[in-house]
């Protein structure tokens, strides 16, 4: 046994013990501390990532470690610690500081972390589902509210058909080739492309992709609103990081693969932009953009290309931050009394609170892909990546549907900056946690644009 390509894996692990025993004999006063402890967990899991010698492969060779899988822990273990550190403050506001949502979160970070170094479809379900049990739980924790709960429920419901679709889809993968492992090829056998299929489909339904969406708007608006950011930027780095994987080794031996995720995500450009124009609510608003998002990502798995799909995974991981960077302001203004998260809640919002709603701008901004933000160099990598392996159209659908989408996220501005105030709701409190994370995304949203070479020189090293 490599106990050492675990080593991630295991501090985590006793990590989510410990916390789980404190819970059970502190007192509630004490959440503040397993907050932190949960955040210095993680803090200890990524540091480990370090100390692991790869390549590498244990369990029977069923577990791997590699460079790409690593740098795919390493982000996901940041953008978690900075949701745990960010959501104290918005549960004990609103009364609800429940001692076990550190564990809860990190046990679905430890499910994608399973998922994104397994080598056969069978453990990747088992990874996949741990995070996903944890995740429907995440979504209903407002117990009194029944917008999470109904969310909660269409997610667990949808869900649930995406788990059916994986299984069944691995199931006839393994009965046409003998093997669950990622290096089957394909026999020309009809049963091997609907594995194929089935397995698309259920990836699509994890990422937000039309005509999987449906759980989407009503999980994101109903889950508390630090949840939603986890749920908005985690799952997608860990699912696209797989969805890579699986295209690389197993979709592209199907030579209709290319048709399946290029209707999946012009589909799921144009649907997510014209529904997101007619919300009222902002935090809709985002969840509708995740759709659209999920378009753009989708689409760059349309042909096998290093640099394209580098882009992709750049694009992924700035779009997670920006996108935890929105929602946390978003968290910090939802502590306000009588806040619903409607358009006339931010007009004129610049005066009252001008530091939010520009970190806020920059954010949305950020999404657009305005230069010198990140997003801007991931959508301009993927077009060029599309243009490069000559999918002309798909690439003028993409630049197409970008500048759509830029006239939602400008319709908040303009609500922020250039509406009267009509209404106050009075002063906020920004945490420290919230703080930290507000300022570590907004650096990493402006500097990543100024400096992709970083990542990207990373992803292409080890992709």
């Amino acid at each position: 046994m490599n106990w050492n390509a675990l080593l991630p894996e295991i501090v985590l692990s006793l990590g989510i013990l410990l916390v789980f025993t404190l819970e059970l004999f502190l007192r509630e006063r004490y959440q503040r501390a397993l907050t932190l402890i949960s955040f210095l967990v993680v803090v200890a899991s990524a540091f480990s990532v370090f100390f692991v010698n790869f390549p590498a492969k244990t369990l029977f060779d069923g577990f791997s470690v590699d460079g790409y899988n690593l740098i795919a822990k390493f982000l996901m273990m940041a953008v978690t610690g900075l949701v745990v550190l960010s959501s104290y403050d918005y549960f004990s506001r609103k009364g609800s500081p429940y001692g076990e949502l550190p564990y809860l979160y990190l046990i679905a970070l430890l499910g994608f972390m399973v998922m994104l170094s397994s080598e056969n479809l069978a453990i990747i379900f088992v990874g996949v589902e741990l995070a996903s049990i944890t995740m429907y739980i995440l979504v209903g924790l407002f117990r009194r509210d029944h917008l999470s709960k109904e969310g909660a429920y269409k997610y667990l419901v949808i869900g649930t058909t995406g788990t059916s679709m994986f299984v069944l889809g691995s199931a006839l993968v393994y009965g046409s080739t003998g093997t669950v492992t990622l290096s089957a090829t394909n026999t020309g056998d009809p049963i091997f492309a609907l594995g194929v299929l089935f397995l698309i489909s259920a990836l699509a339904l994890k990422v937000s992709a039309v005509p999987f969406h449906f759980w989407t708007p009503d999980a994101y608006e109903g889950a508390p609103t630090p949840t939603t950011s986890f749920l908005a930027t985690v799952p997608k780095i860990g699912f696209y990081f797989l969805f890579v994987k699986l295209t690389l080794y197993l979709f592209s031996t199907l030579p209709s693969w290319k048709m399946v995720l290029a209707v999946i995500a012009v589909a799921s450009m144009f649907y997510g932009s014209f529904m997101a124009y007619v919300q009222r609510s902002v935090k809709r608003l985002l969840a509708y953009s995740s759709i659209a998002h999920a378009g753009y990502f989708t689409v760059a798995l349309t042909s096998v290309d290093r640099i394209l799909l580098s882009s992709l995974l750049f694009y992924v991981v700035v779009y997670a931050l920006a996108t935890l960077g929105a929602f946390t302001v978003l968290s910090v203004l939802e502590k306000k009394e009588g806040w619903t998260h409607h358009f006339e809640d931010f007009r004129g919002l610049f005066k009252e609170h001008p530091v939010l709603s520009s970190l806020l701008a920059l954010f949305l901004f950020g999404l657009i892909g305005i230069p010198p933000m990140a997003v801007f160099v991931g959508k301009l990598g993927i077009f060029m990546g599309l243009v490069k392996s000559e999918e002309i159209f798909l690439a003028l659908v993409f630049a197409l549907a970008s500048i759509i989408a830029a006239g939602y996220y400008v319709k908040v501005i303009v609500y922020m900056f250039l509406y009267k105030r009509e209404r106050g709701f009075g002063g906020v409190n920004v945490s420290a946690g919230e703080s930290l994370t507000l300022f570590v995304t907004g650096v990493s949203t402006v500097a990543l644009g100024l400096f992709p070479g970083v990542l990207i020189g990373l992803l292409l090293r080890f992709l």
